[in-house]
């Protein structure tokens, strides 16, 4: 999963605090993909102003608390979040590294995004045959726990490609329902 992304996007959306997106990150169980702490959170925002990405909207301040930015996002930004969903397809490790990109698909183009989720699927694929042919040729000189190991392994490649199928329908237009 992406801050960058994730802080971008919600940006997108309204002018935020940093404490606010931290408590969407919470609020949408995102914290349990990636931990987010309050410095690598405001630093991530300071990052973002500096690069011109995100701008400082309105600052108050309460009695006895400190100061409070609100931050709005910038052309720039909007543009910075496009490729940087982009670019999480383009790199595709796993799922969960798609996470925020996929929170935030509707500020991407989806002719460009289905191309990428299928070079996805078509590497992923591509992984699970060179691992099925690999295993023909050591599978029957392992013992029973590696087998084990194995076929959670293609379980899980297999479940991948069945969440980025779905999602290529998703962004082409033809997912109705789960």
């Amino acid at each position: 999963m992406s801050l960058r992304v994730f802080i971008l996007g919600n940006l997108c959306e309204r002018n935020h605090h940093p404490y606010d997106v931290k408590k969407m990150l919470k609020g949408d169980n995102m914290e349990d993909v990636q931990k987010i702490n309050d410095g690598r959170l405001y630093y991530n925002f300071e990052v973002l102003l500096k690069q011109g990405y995100i701008e400082k909207i309105e600052v108050t301040r309460e009695e006895n608390r400190p100061e409070k930015t609100t931050y709005g996002i910038t052309e720039a930004g909007r543009k910075a979040l496009e490729e940087e969903i982009y670019t999480a397809f383009k790199n595709f490790k796993d799922v969960k590294s798609l996470y925020s990109s996929t929170v935030f698909l509707k500020h991407a183009d989806p002719v460009k995004l289905a191309f990428l989720i299928e070079e996805a699927i078509q590497k992923l694929q591509n992984a699970i045959n060179r691992n099925v042919e690999d295993w023909k040729i050591i599978g029957l000189k392992t013992p029973l726990n590696v087998h084990l190991v194995q076929e959670h392994s293609l379980n899980y490649m297999e479940l991948e490609v069945s969440f980025l199928k779905k999602l290529l329908a998703f962004v082409r237009g033809e997912l109705t329902a789960l």
